[in-house]
């Protein structure tokens, strides 16, 4: 009996020295500064150096009658490359060619009178000059020389429109280029101005991206860029920012920008998912949050952690951003420093993470 007494209280002491020890551990374990940290590198790159756009022409249009009319032909489909001047579309001529028919019988009539009063007057002329006729009789004789004279220009000058009308029912390309839409087909009545087929210079090319309130500053035009292309993988293009809208696109709240590609092959076409990217913006400086900053003896420095232990370091501060601070020198990416939790810290102490 004795000697199981004294098993069982060897045990006890056992487990109380056993749990005291575990104890110990803990608070130990407890006593160790807890961090967040990050790695730099990670994470800060992409959104604000990297925009997705779409391949443009450099100029746009869009082509409509000045008259309107019934769709009667159609000379070209979307994506056919036109010359400057050659016709696209064809309305219903029925009323100009009969505009114009009539205006040419005017005109003819109006000739055979002019000619008429202008031999009238000759012959007057001669009479007037020995006598012959009265100055009134010869004053009226001018008179209907000159209205004839009127009625022949006014006869021209409606042949003139009834032939332009006649050729508006034609319309044609401005330039040379590719045509991006067709909106209208045969039978259908295209108003007057009202837009029947776009057509896009691609002789030369642009990438259309946006940009949010937060890049908007950081971007101007001039600044140089390199493009990439979804389908075209091996295919890098210089671009170069053309345009930046003064005030955001009311459709996405965002300000549009044109970049104009200097050198990019025929194989990059409009409608293509390009890449720009831009080298020399914060993609390739370091930002820390200011948490991560110690200023205290009246130096930058940061904390490094390494092996769960933390060191400072000297670093030259640059520019305050929307994110934090940039860090010229005394970090590279790849550390891993500490953005909360730097107040009582000490050279080498052991943290968790």
């Amino acid at each position: 009996m004795n000697k199981n007494k004294v098993v069982i209280g060897a045990l006890c002491v056992a487990l109380l020295l056993f749990s005291s020890g575990c104890g110990t551990q803990k608070s130990q374990t407890d006593k160790k500064p807890l961090v967040k940290t990050m790695v730099i590198g990670e994470g800060q790159k992409g959104s604000d150096t990297s925009f997705s756009g779409t391949v443009h022409g450099g100029y746009e249009s869009a082509l409509a009658f000045p008259v309107g009319g019934r769709i009667v032909e159609k000379y070209v489909s979307s994506g056919q490359h036109v010359t400057a001047g050659q016709p696209l579309f064809r309305i219903d001529s029925k009323d100009a060619e009969e505009t114009a028919n009539a205006a040419e019988g005017k005109l003819a009539a109006a000739k055979a009178q002019y000619n008429l009063a202008k031999t009238t007057l000759a012959r007057f002329q001669k009479l007037h000059d020995i006598d012959a006729i009265s100055d009134m009789a010869m004053d009226q004789t001018r008179s209907q020389f000159e209205l004839a004279q009127a009625q022949l220009d006014q006869a021209q000058a409606m042949v003139g429109r009834a032939e332009n009308n006649l050729n508006l029912t034609v319309l044609t390309a401005d330039r040379s280029g590719v045509i991006g839409n067709t909106l209208f087909e045969v039978g259908q009545v295209a108003g007057p101005g009202m837009p029947v087929a776009i057509i896009v210079d691609d002789s030369t090319k642009e990438v259309n991206i946006s940009l949010t309130e937060k890049q908007y500053s950081k971007y101007s035009v001039g600044m140089p860029c390199t493009v990439t292309f979804w389908a075209l993988p091996d295919v890098v293009v210089h671009g170069v920012i053309k345009e930046i809208a003064g005030t955001p696109n009311p459709s996405t709240g965002t300000y549009d920008a044109k970049i104009s590609l200097t050198d990019a092959p025929e194989n990059v076409v409009i409608g293509m998912t390009a890449q720009v990217s831009f080298g020399d913006t914060d993609m390739n400086k370091i930002i820390v949050p200011l948490t991560a900053l110690d200023g205290k003896d009246g130096k930058n420095k940061v904390w490094i952690v390494d092996n769960n232990k933390v060191r400072p370091v000297i670093v030259e501060v640059g520019k305050y951003t929307s994110d934090g601070i940039e860090i010229i020198s005394g970090i590279k990416k790849g550390d891993r420093i500490v953005t909360a939790g730097i107040k009582q810290l000490t050279d080498g102490e052991e943290v968790r993470l």
